[in-house]
């Protein structure tokens, strides 16, 4: 928005001329959207009375808002935090935690609709891991840790629906190690290196049940806490979508013989729990 130097006097006579002057200046400029629209248009076209005043008017009202935000509770379990700070990683804010994606469609009444992502959470992430090949470095840090945060949202009135993606994702920002055996012998196995996933975003995922809902393959949500529309939205209702949890690795003896992230290939449950155990609630108020 440009900005421009207006001197008014605070006489009575000159007062109303001198906000008409400002908002005309705002709106030929494209800044008109910073002001309600009853507002504009009392300023902008003022209706004066045969002795030059302006009388009262009565106006419709400028339509209504509906915030909508994103709360990130979550935070990093402890062996993690002891993890990343033996290979220096900076945890020492005291607000650190995971950074989470989510996409939320808005849909209006009039079949028109509107997409956006929010991110939140800290920019942290680790950038070598040391293999029995050598050292490996993180070959791509996503553009979404550098990228601005986004924690909320003005929608106009006349909202359908708000709809959370199913697929939330969070930021898992150390390497990841997959080992395996090789066999030499009968009496001893050697740990082998199959597979390294760099730090990346990655979907949360609901546990997988049977035919009766009994847990079968605990992953990170529970079937009552994966995200819900917000149906029916008010005009002046606040939405809120709150994650909590915890950003949880599994750790395995590597081909190194030490302790990191990671799991054995044939442990499918610890593959499946990570990156941890989270709730997600939608709030309407």
């Amino acid at each position: 928005m440009r900005s421009f130097d207006l001197k008014c006097v605070s006489s009575a006579g000159r007062v109303f001329g001198c906000w008409a002057l400002a908002i005309t200046l705002l709106v030929t400029t494209g800044c008109a959207g910073v002001f309600n629209p009853s507002f504009l248009s009392l300023v902008t076209n003022p209706m004066p009375d045969a002795n030059g005043v302006v009388s009262d008017v009565s106006l419709p009202n400028a339509p209504g808002h509906v915030p909508i935000f994103l709360i990130n509770n979550t935070r990093f379990d402890t062996a993690l935090l002891d993890y990343m700070q033996g290979i220096g990683i900076d945890t020492s804010d005291p607000n650190l935690r995971p950074r989470v994606r989510l996409r939320t469609t808005i849909n209006y009444i009039n079949g028109s609709s509107n997409t956006i992502e929010f991110l939140e959470g800290s920019a942290i992430v680790q950038g070598s891991v040391l293999t029995a090949q050598g050292l490996q470095e993180n070959p791509l840090v996503p553009l979404q840790l550098t990228e601005n945060t986004l924690t909320s949202v003005v929608a106009i009135c006349n909202v359908a629906s708000i709809q959370p993606d199913v697929s939330i994702e969070v930021f898992v920002p150390v390497f990841l190690k997959v080992i395996g055996f090789e066999s030499t012998n009968v009496l001893f196995n050697v740990r082998t290196l199959n597979e390294t996933i760099p730090p990346r975003f990655t979907v949360l995922e609901r546990d997988i049940v049977d035919d009766n809902f009994n847990v079968t393959t605990q992953q990170n949500f529970d079937l009552r806490d994966v995200p819900v529309p917000v149906d029916g939205v008010q005009c002046g209702s606040v939405a809120a979508f709150i994650l909590t949890g915890t950003l949880r690795v599994p750790f395995v003896v590597d081909e190194l013989g030490q302790t990191a992230p990671g799991w054995l290939d044939v442990d499918a449950a610890a593959e499946a729990s990570n990156p941890g155990r989270f709730e997600f609630q939608t709030t309407v108020r």
